[in-house]
């Protein structure tokens, strides 16, 4: 299942959300959802120090789809950055 999942910066629905200089670029495989007022990622993603982390976000009532995708995007990215040891 894991290596059917859109690369962020390379495959599917992320391959336009992350930037290539993005911490999340290449190392983030995640699926996305949208409803009306509700946006979700949920997806794996190669930390720091090399671990593999699982995550699941979720923003509800949001009026900006765009920006809502953004800030998952950027959480994941950000546990990317993550050195957790």
């Amino acid at each position: 299942m894991l290596t059917g999942l859109p690369v962020a910066g390379f495959t599917g629905t992320l391959i336009d959300r992350y930037p290539k200089e993005s911490p999340g670029t290449g190392v983030v495989r995640a699926k996305t959802g949208t409803l009306t007022g509700v946006n979700t990622l949920a997806g794996t993603v190669v930390d720091a120090d090399g671990r593999l982390l699982l995550f699941a976000f979720m923003t509800t009532g949001t009026t900006d789809p765009r920006a809502a995708q953004s800030a998952l995007d950027h959480m994941a990215s950000t546990l990317a950055n993550c050195g957790c040891r």
